[in-house]
């Protein structure tokens, strides 16, 4: 299980690391994080399934990064 946790966190920081590039990090690691999870899930030969985890995970991320935003936007940051 630790080594579930520490392959998802380099996944997540690898994600994170091209998102600086384009400057929506949380976005691109949530896609990244996705795509990885996707991959998994359809190894299991269930494509269906890995379509819909990776929609539903690059829509969480996209609407944490859109409420990121816009908390920026009300602080004045």
């Amino acid at each position: 299980m630790v080594l579930g946790i520490v392959v998802f966190g380099a996944v997540f920081l690898v994600g994170l690391a091209l998102g600086t590039a384009t400057r929506r990090p949380l976005a691109t690691a949530s896609f990244v994080v996705a795509a990885f999870v996707a991959v998994l899930v359809v190894q299991t030969h269930q494509p269906l399934a890995g379509m819909a985890v990776f929609a539903l995970i690059v829509l969480v991320g996209l609407v944490v990064d859109s409420v990121r935003e816009t908390v920026e936007l009300l602080l004045n940051r």
